[in-house]
Formats: structure tokens, sequence, C-alpha cells
């Protein structure tokens, strides 16, 4: 892995107005490969926003060049809804890989609804009828209790051990290497959503063609 692992607090100024935002915006349910509802790209319907976030994301790792043309990107961001109520188990440990890293910014404020971290203590299993028993259970509530969506659940997160957990503060930033195994363990309870910032970025490079250094190879490597 080459990003490191971050969190930051009181990411946004105004945050309220930010939830505003995302309120009004349009979602689209799941075909599947994650629970919930994402709303369209946000540098489509929301450039100005798209673009002030993801260079205070990239500020994070590279605040000496981040607010100049020395650094480019590029990256996908969404907001994010999930309904708690049907949402009742945790969710499947996974990466977002080919991605570089990934942010997430809680825009609800349910410690419990956070993110973990994990490792493989051995080679996830997953095969065709896996998947196809997560992708039907992220699209159908009723089939949530379905002993094979329940049976491949589990047998997902027996193949990791938990290394790390991020409590879910209200606007909230976590960052971590794409290629990190991560998850949700509850999805929470006392709001009836969870709603958060989510943003992938594909790449991260100097315009004048000199290479990039990585946070954990610069200090690794010592």
């Amino acid at each position: 892995m080459l990003w490191p692992t971050l969190c930051i607090d009181n990411f946004f100024r105004n945050v309220d107005a930010v939830i505003e935002f995302a309120n009004k915006v349009k979602y689209t349910k799941t075909k599947g490969q994650y629970p919930g509802e994402r709303s369209d790209y946000l540098h489509k319907i929301a450039p100005d926003f798209f673009h002030t976030t993801t260079q205070k994301i990239v500020a994070s790792l590279y605040p000496d060049v981040a607010f100049s043309p020395a650094l480019s990107w590029n990256a996908e961001q969404y907001f994010q809804k999930i309904n708690t109520r049907e949402h009742k188990l945790p969710g499947f440990i996974h990466q977002d890989v080919p991605k570089e890293f990934t942010c997430i910014v809680y825009l609800t404020d349910e410690e419990k609804a956070g993110t973990s971290l994990y490792t493989k203590i051995k080679e996830p299993t997953e095969d065709d009828k896996d998947s196809h028993h997560k992708i039907k259970g992220y699209t159908d509530l009723k089939y949530r209790d379905d002993s094979y969506f329940k049976k491949a659940l589990k047998k997902n997160r027996n193949s990791f051990k938990k290394v790390f957990q991020y409590t879910a503060c209200k606007n909230r930033l976590v960052l971590f290497d794409s290629s990190q195994y991560h998850g949700v363990d509850h999805f929470g309870s006392k709001d009836p959503e969870r709603l958060t910032l989510i943003t992938f970025f594909n790449s991260l490079y100097r315009t004048n063609g000199q290479p990039l250094k990585f946070h954990v190879n610069e200090c690794t490597r010592l």
C-alpha cells in the first residue's frame, strides 16, 4: 500500500449546508455492488463543490502544492444514503481497487456506523454464487434474511481480522489506501439514514512530469 491512513475532524466549515445540499440531489438505487443509493457524479452536477472538496482532500496529503497547478488528479465523488432500518446486518468486507485511495466524510452522527479496516487471516474464497447472493441481498430487502445471503456474508467476514475502526462522527473525513480491506460493522440505528460523501481518487500526479513521492514508501524505506 502507498497511501497513509488519515482522520480529519471538522472537514467542512459549514457541514449543515453540505447536508442540506445532499438532501436535495437525486439518488439512484444500487445495482448490488454496494448497499443503499448514490447520487450522480458530483463533478457533473456540482463541479465547483467537487473541485473544492477534492482540493481540500489533496491538501491533507500535499499541503504545499495542492492549491497550485503543480498537482492534478482524477477522482469520482458521490453522496451515498443507506437506510439504517433496512440494513441491520454488517457489510461485506472489500477493497476499492483499482482506485488509489478512498475518502469518506460522515454526514450523520452515528458513531457505530463508521468504517473498519481489516487484514486477511485467510484467502477470501468468494465465488460466483457468493457474489450473486451479495448482489441480490443489496438489491432485494427481503433476500437479506435468506440463509444463502447470511452464509455468504459470514464466509466473507470470517476471512478477515479487524485492525482499526473509525467512529462515524459528523463532519469527520477518513482516508485510506483503496487496496486496504474495509467494511461497515453496523449501519446505525439512531438516524433513519447513513449519509456520507464518498470520493475515490483514480490518480494523482505532478503536472511537470516529476515523480510523486508516496508517504508510506518514504517512511518504510528508512
